[in-house]
């Protein structure tokens, strides 16, 4: 069918040329002639033929990235929907997040509560003469308090005297018995005047070969654990340790509390 297409357009296309005169003689240059203009019309039509072949081939190719960039152009909007989908999965944790966050601050007052209990728990032995607090729990309620002394003796071997002295003050369990003896909490009480010439080894107490272990101090008094106070390990010790890894002395000044008083 294209073939009888091709046909009939060539034949129109001979058809349309001039017709010629017959009555002229047809030399051997006229019909050479008349068969280069054939062939020359042969090209061309062929050249028509390649044009229009090519044309179509180009329009084919034109509709197809045409077809690609209307796909492009209606996959851009999937596309986008994928990061705004992401973006309300992130929105999704955060609020989880917050949701997590309320769940910690609604277990806030119970961690309070807790916090309160523990305030409750403990007791607080107050001494006014020297000027510090200290946190006791409360299962100490009813402790005594111990006085006794501490001696400082001379560095120099020759004297070997007692050159320095302060109170010891210890804190008992209200549990402790001569028959049953539990581990006493004791504060050495210091001058600041004494507590210089300690450290600079102007004296020494008891046989230890390290000094007292500092707990605080005030424009007055520094206050120290004596050096192996529980070197007997008696029943106890283990909880009076826990009590000191609290810090639980803390110093006030003496001369607010002495205004207080007034």
């Amino acid at each position: 069918m294209k073939k009888n297409e091709e046909f009939g357009d060539l034949e129109r296309e001979i058809r349309s040329l001039a017709e010629p005169d017959y009555n002229k003689k047809f030399t051997k240059d006229t019909q050479n002639a008349i068969h280069e203009n054939l062939l020359q019309f042969a090209n061309l039509y062929e050249k028509k033929k390649r044009r229009a072949a090519l044309m179509k081939k180009i329009s084919v190719g034109l509709a197809s990235v045409a077809a690609l960039v209307l796909f492009a152009i209606l996959s851009i909007p999937i596309n986008e929907d994928h990061p705004l989908s992401s973006d309300s999965n992130d929105q999704g944790q955060q609020s989880s997040t917050k949701d997590e966050n309320k769940v910690d601050d609604d277990k806030n007052p119970i961690k309070q509560d807790e916090s309160d209990d523990k305030l409750t728990d403990t007791i607080l032995y107050e001494n006014t003469e020297y000027g510090f607090t200290f946190a006791l729990p409360k299962s100490w309620q009813d402790y005594q308090i111990v006085s006794d002394s501490w001696e400082g003796i001379s560095n120099d071997q020759q004297q070997n005297t007692i050159i320095e002295n302060g109170p010891i003050l210890s804190i008992r369990h209200p549990e402790w018995t001569e028959d049953k003896p539990r581990q006493d909490i004791p504060i050495m009480v210091f001058t600041l005047k004494q507590w210089s010439s300690l450290e600079k080894e102007e004296f020494h107490i008891g046989a230890a070969p390290i000094g007292p272990r500092i707990l605080g101090q005030n424009d007055e008094y520094v206050f120290a654990l004596p050096a192996r106070y529980n070197f007997a390990f008696p029943e106890g010790y283990e909880e009076v340790e826990k009590i000191l890894e609290k810090d639980p002395l803390q110093p006030n000044n003496v001369e607010e509390d002495n205004t207080t008083d007034e």
